[in-house]
């Protein structure tokens, strides 16, 4: 419940602080003195747009602040934005001639969409100029669901959303990752294969790069073996020097055992220059010109090469990912187990989610009707007779949609898959129309009179005001409404501006707004009225503005 308001620099207000209490609060004053200000003020400190020519001229700034007493019972969500030891909550905003305005909750630093929707959950407002929540059709699932009590069963609906949503997106993610592996498989099918084709073999590049050298330089090759096998093994070559040394060596080596000695190392030279020769003769005819095969290398080596540049790798790195890929085909398909198993698990909460939220249709249908007819009974004695008001509860059938019921499919979401709006019609001959079409403020706050009444307490937002809700009605009507406001007060706090004494007589608490003039300006001051006040008060507003014996009794008796 709203416990403070406090106001400084805010229009004609000075500065003003309103304690309100439990109960049915009124405020009276005469037109133009500020009472609408107050209405403004608390509509700034819930979130509303802030202008700066609301700042008292001559002032840098403008001060709002509001205290809540908070039911957490009452609220879940409110509960969540407190710390488990506050059991208030205190908004304060500031408007600034330069810069931003600043809002704190709690101390803390927040924003205005923050509290935004923090006032959403504070506080319900209704004036003929001031945003109206029973206007939102976002708000009329809420306000059905709270008059049937349906709370836990949407909020179950909400948590099986809440677990369908998470398990779609778990399967979606799958789906990508299995499309990935398919598509990598199917690049190590192409890479395999042409790899495969190539063949490559381990050392092979090495051993091409060596053979075209020889190929290459055949020519050159073929010359210089030539001499060699003539410096070796040719007639005149070091190899029959040799042998000849050796003849002669053998010669002397009867008179010298000294000479003897050298045949060994001559022999062993002899066999070197020898196997030089034959080496010189084989590396000739391994570098014999071959066009046909020199060819044939070239086109292999281009081969590898343009691989290894093709992959971006060495040729060892080339041969280590061909055998990477033989062995990734070479496994089977992983089995999607998991898949399988989280198909199975979103059958189940599709199921559940659908039948769950078809019951719930059901029961917000036979509600609805039992609703219509408590809010026609209300705004019959509210002074709207002839009015005809439909709650509509609607399926919207969608091919993609989440609720699935035999065949059809249906639109869903995290309250079930109805769209729930109030449409009515004031005046006969009118067709029906969504509420939100309805232009008479005054109407629309006697429907939410009616609707706040017909659900007795159920419904979660604790403070509810009234911005003249007795535009329109008059007399006999005027006490139905006050009534009406009374009741509704013994399980809301209320907070009503009213101009009729029928209404005013009924307050708990009273307060008056008037203007003072102080130090040459005009200023709006807030009283709250005692008894003899009140009394005081009500013989003004029954009188014209002339306190009678005859208005003095009458306030007396509607005190009474």
């Amino acid at each position: 419940m709203l416990r403070s308001l406090y106001i400084r620099n805010f229009a004609i207000v000075d500065e003003a602080l309103i304690s309100f209490e439990q109960g049915f609060n009124i405020i009276t004053g005469e037109t133009g003195v500020g009472k609408s200000l107050l209405i403004g003020a608390l509509n700034v400190a819930l979130g509303e747009r802030a202008f700066k020519d609301l700042i008292r001229e001559g002032s840098d700034s403008a001060i709002v602040e509001a205290v809540f007493e908070v039911d957490k019972h009452r609220s879940r969500e409110v509960a969540r934005l407190l710390d488990d030891n506050e059991l208030a909550i205190r908004i304060k905003r500031e408007i600034r001639v330069q810069g931003a305005s600043r809002v704190w909750i709690n101390g803390r630093h927040s924003t205005v969409q923050e509290l935004k929707q923090l006032g959403d959950l504070l506080v319900d407002l209704h004036g003929q100029h001031e945003h109206q929540y029973l206007l939102n059709e976002e708000h009329h699932l809420e306000f059905l669901d709270d008059f049937a009590g349906l709370q836990d069963a949407r909020q179950e609906v909400n948590d099986l959303y809440d677990r369908l949503v998470e398990q779609e997106t778990r399967l979606e993610s799958l789906d990508q990752d299995q499309h990935k592996r398919q598509e990598q498989r199917e690049l190590y099918r192409f890479q395999l294969q042409e790899l495969n084709d190539i063949n490559p073999q381990a050392g092979e590049l090495e051993k091409l790069e060596e053979e075209l050298k020889l190929l290459e330089n055949a020519q050159e090759i073929s010359e210089v073996a030539d001499e060699i096998l003539k410096l070796t093994t040719g007639p005149q070559g070091a190899a029959g020097a040799l042998n000849r040394i050796i003849q002669l060596l053998d010669q002397i080596g009867e008179f010298s055992k000294e000479a003897g000695a050298y045949l060994p190392e001559v022999s062993t030279a002899r066999v070197t220059f020898q196997e030089i020769g034959r080496f010189a003769e084989d590396f000739q005819q391994q570098a014999a010109a071959d066009p046909q095969r020199l060819e044939k290398l070239r086109s292999r080596e281009s081969l590898l090469n343009h691989s290894c540049q093709k992959y971006n790798r060495t040729y060892e790195e080339l041969l280590e990912y061909h055998a990477f890929i033989k062995s990734e085909l070479g496994h089977d398909e992983p089995v999607e187990v998991e898949r399988d198993k989280l198909v199975r698990r979103l059958a189940v909460t599709r199921q559940e989610y659908s039948e769950r939220c078809a019951a719930l249709s059901t029961k917000r249908s036979a509600e609805a009707v039992l609703l219509t007819e408590a809010l026609l009974a209300k705004l019959q004695r509210l002074g709207i007779p002839r009015a005809r008001f439909e709650i509509q509860v609607e399926k919207q059938p969608d091919e993609k949609g989440r609720v699935e019921l035999g065949t059809e499919r249906f639109w869903g979401d995290g309250n079930g898959m109805d769209r729930v709006t109030f449409w009515m019609q004031a005046n006969p001959g009118e067709p029906l129309r969504p509420l939100a079409r309805i232009a008479s403020g005054g109407e629309v706050s006697r429907v939410m009179l009616a609707l706040k009444a017909s659900m007795s307490g159920r419904d979660r937002v604790a403070t509810i005001i009234f911005d003249e809700i007795d535009a329109g009605i008059s007399g006999k009507i005027a006490r139905v409404v006050g009534r009406e406001l009374r009741s509704l007060a013994q399980h809301h706090q209320l907070v009503c501006i009213t101009h009729l004494p029928q209404i005013a007589s009924l307050a708990e608490t009273h307060y008056r707004v008037e203007k003072q003039l102080h130090d040459g300006r005009t200023v709006t001051r807030v009283n709250r009225l005692n008894r003899d006040q009140q009394v005081a008060e009500i013989a003004v507003m029954v009188g014209d503005g002339k306190i009678t014996d005859a208005s003095r009794q009458t306030a007396l008796e509607l005190l009474a």
